[in-house]
């Protein structure tokens, strides 16, 4: 059983998250990260219209995964929000995307979905990221493209979303961002900031040369490792974030 301690410190850890990616311009207005609540189908999320330099943890909300899932074909049909006037915190319209991905994962805790320029831009390109420097170990071989730019705003579309992410830690989304998963927010976290450097590294090779990805001897032989340290990276990035010090 989780105990409230625990609840609270996993909704500070997403509202965390929140300002760790604003502070690495990966995120702006739009955005967010999730954390499931190990072993359950709860998930916690930002609601919708709160900017991710402001968030805190008692601004963070849970979302039953089945639930959500099973709410109808739309939970947010954009079409239909024209006008709409929110006076009460609500998950994200995408949340249909952190929650499909934690149902077809059960070894995901975290989701994170951004907008990302290089990586975006990338997967615009219909290019996949692929693994040609340490940081990009958790993206080998590459990273699947989902090729529809639709918000995912529906159980269907989630659903395809995580057909395509398959066993993979990254997915691009083509025309619209990125989404990248993690057993726990240090990895989610650490690997949507490392994504982006994967792919303003494969710009550059391919500008000046020929881009050569790691082998699979090289990242069977030193993933572990890197994975091992994801905790450190999450704290070393949040611990240069101004915000965060103000709020401590």
């Amino acid at each position: 059983m989780t105990t409230n301690t625990e609840i609270e410190a996993l909704k500070r850890q997403v509202a965390d998250s929140s300002h760790v990616l604003d502070h690495q311009g990966l995120v702006d207005f739009h955005g967010h990260v999730s954390a499931r609540v190990p072993g359950t189908n709860v998930l916690y999320i930002k609601p919708v219209l709160r900017p991710h330099n402001q968030i805190r943890a008692e601004d963070i909300i849970a979302v039953d995964i089945d639930a959500y899932l099973e709410g109808g074909d739309s939970q947010w049909n954009p079409f239909d929000q024209r006008g709409r006037t929110i006076t009460e915190p609500v998950p994200p319209r995408e949340t249909a995307l952190h929650a499909a991905i934690m149902r077809a994962r059960t070894d995901v805790n975290s989701v994170v979905h951004t907008h990302q320029m290089v990586a975006t831009s990338i997967g615009a390109g219909n290019v996949p990221i692929r693994a040609l420097q340490n940081q990009g170990i958790p993206f080998a071989p590459e990273t699947p493209i989902y090729h529809r730019p639709d918000l995912i705003t529906t159980t269907a579309l989630g659903e395809e979303v995580a057909e395509t992410l398959g066993d993979r830690t990254a997915a691009l989304l083509r025309g619209h961002g990125v989404v990248v998963v993690g057993e726990s927010m240090d990895h989610s976290v650490s690997n949507t900031i490392y994504l982006e450097r994967a792919a303003i590294t494969q710009v550059i090779a391919t500008i000046v040369g020929t881009p050569t990805p790691l082998t699979d001897e090289y990242v069977a032989r030193f993933g572990p490792d890197w994975s091992r340290r994801a905790s450190h990276a999450y704290e070393y990035f949040r611990s240069l974030v101004p915000s965060l010090k103000v709020m401590e």
